[in-house]
């Protein structure tokens, strides 16, 4: 069984204690268990005991100078075996070792202290052209190993399986930890993701911590090939590992099985060299390339389901799109033929075809027709909205861009006539023909010089620009209105969004009209922008493709 010590190191001597679990007081007087002979410490002054879990509890008593644990005072914190603590002028620590008395072949899972030599001799980096045949043994193991991975479904399974299979196989520690990519420094505890002991080493006593060799973690960092360490003792500096044998030495590997950007994840084998054979470089660097090949594997898989999944609800929500246009699209047509009927009565019982009208009579006649001519508009741009939609693609064929212009620009003149503003236009005569839907086109200039108009306060002016740009043509609509709030220049787009200044100035308006301009633009294969300052104005930048039979993506 490990024994666990109270080293003292005070002004005159050396002393070791033995701890039971029930702990000692530390202090001077004869109410201490451990006597710290000194006046500068309290009488009674600390405790060390354990805990439920196991780990060694150091608790100050109200002293007078403290406790210190690398030069930070405490009341109470749980101590790693071999960390100093200070009660001045002492140095104290807690220290397990194994029981000397061990049987034959058992391992000591207990920290102890192994002498190495320097980095440069010890650690051994994996050389291709020194490959070997692996042995049966090894061979079946690592077929196995491949089986047990390949029967997993999820990635998150796959490095406690390995490590479970391999320490099973190779009755020995197998850890994979992860480790920030060199020459960030290595943490005090790497990040340990999976690990399991052999059957040898389930019976041995129980400790709080593992401890793995540094040297070897910090090697594989910078070498991709797998890399070994050994225990021969030397007179080179000590350093800790996790599961040892003080009667025979033993070997560590250590090999890559992922590399994510900032981090590497490494396997971790610590195995008594009389269980390691000649073949067992190759062999962990046949298991580590098994779990890194496993591992894409599932990922692939993994990704494939979600793939799938997202498919199958993308079909889904096209699918409840696709019925939403049709039961707007109909409800639009009828709506419209009743608007159609009712905006009829209207213009004949104003123009008092079927009799006069009294002044109150014929204003409530004049305020309902605007009503309506309001709500055809609105049921218009629906309607074309939904039916873009589900056609899905225009009927394209050859067309003149600049007749398409100028029957946009002759549209809008009235209105802009009424508000005394001066529409302009610039056709470079590099401006031919382009493959498109002619009537889309139009409504999408149309409707832009629309709302250039709408927003653009009177006397002001809105100018249209049009030229080619080696495969495209490119139409500018740039007015000097209102313009568009910054944070909100990136829903001008969106479906019924409107502006809040917009909202201000204009009371009429149904948020579709951009809305249908950019689904236009995007069926002839281009692309839109915006760009505005509020209270100056608003550019609009559309880029067409000379032949639009087969619409790009933007």
């Amino acid at each position: 069984m490990a024994k666990t010590k109270l080293v003292i190191s005070g002004p005159v001597e050396t002393k070791q204690v033995l701890l039971n679990p029930k702990g000692a007081t530390l202090g001077r007087g004869s109410d201490c268990d451990v006597i710290l002979d000194d006046a500068a410490v309290s009488r009674v002054h600390a405790r060390v005991s354990q805990d439920p879990f196991g780990r060694w509890i150091v608790e100050d008593l109200d002293s007078q100078n403290g406790i210190l644990i690398e030069g930070h005072r405490v009341q109470a914190q749980a101590v790693l075996p071999g960390q100093k603590i200070s009660i001045r002028p002492f140095t104290i620590s807690v220290v397990q070792e194994s029981d000397h008395q061990v049987a034959e072949g058992a391992g000591a899972r207990s920290t102890i202290l192994i002498m190495d030599e320097t980095a440069g001799q010890d650690v051994v980096s994996y050389k291709a052209d020194q490959a070997s045949i692996l042995s049966p043994a090894l061979i079946h193991d690592l077929n196995e190993l491949t089986e047990r991975l390949l029967k997993l479904s999820s990635p998150a399974e796959l490095y406690c399986q390995a490590c479970l299979s391999l320490a099973e196989m190779l009755d020995t520690l197998v850890a994979i930890v992860r480790l920030p990519r060199h020459p960030e420094s290595l943490p005090k505890s790497p990040d340990v993701l999976a690990f399991n002991f052999g059957a040898g080493e389930a019976n041995v006593a129980q400790t709080s911590y593992l401890h793995f060799s540094r040297r070897v973690l910090d090697a594989i960092r910078s070498k991709e090939a797998p890399v070994m360490a050994g225990s021969g003792k030397s007179s080179g500096r000590n350093i800790a590992l996790t599961i040892v044998d003080e009667h025979k030495p033993h070997v560590v590997f250590s090999a890559r099985v992922n590399e994510l950007g900032e981090t590497i994840d490494a396997l971790y084998l610590d195995i008594l060299e009389q269980k390691s054979s000649k073949e067992m470089f190759d062999f962990v660097e046949a298991a580590a390339r098994q779990i890194n090949f496993v591992q894409k594997s599932l990922f692939f898989i993994e990704l494939q389901k979600q793939q799938e999944a997202l498919r199958q609800a993308n079909l889904r929500l096209q699918e409840k799109d696709r019925i939403k246009d049709e039961y707007v699209s109909r409800v639009t047509h009828d709506i419209k033929g009743h608007l159609a009927a009712i905006q009829s009565c209207l213009y004949i019982a104003g123009n008092e075809s079927i009799g006069p009208l009294n002044e109150k009579q014929s204003d409530f006649m004049q305020r309902a027709s605007r009503r309506t001519t309001q709500l055809t508009g609105f049921v218009k741009e629906l309607l074309n909205l939904t039916q873009m939609r589900l056609s899905g693609r225009l009927e394209m064929q050859a067309f003149s861009v600049p007749e398409c212009l100028s029957k946009a620009l002759a549209a809008v003149a009235n209105r802009a006539q009424e508000k005394s503003i001066a529409v302009t236009s610039n056709v470079d005569p590099s401006v031919g023909q382009i493959i498109g839907n002619e009537f889309s086109v139009n409504e999408m200039i149309s409707n832009l010089l629309f709302n250039a108009v709408k927003y653009t306060p009177e006397n002001k002016t809105v100018h249209l620009e049009a030229k080619g740009q080696d495969d495209h043509v490119r139409i500018d609509v740039v007015d000097t209105g209102i313009g568009i709030p910054a944070d909100e220049l990136e829903h001008v787009f969106d479906e019924f969004f409107r502006a809040t200044n917009a909202q201000k100035t204009e009371k009429d308006g149904t948020g579709l009209g951009l809305s249908i301009v950019k689904q236009i633009v995007e069926q002839h294969g281009g692309r839109i922008s915006a760009e505005s300052r509020e209270g100056q104005g608003t550019a609009f930048t559309v880029t067409l493709p000379l032949d639009s039979s087969t619409p790009v993506c933007s």
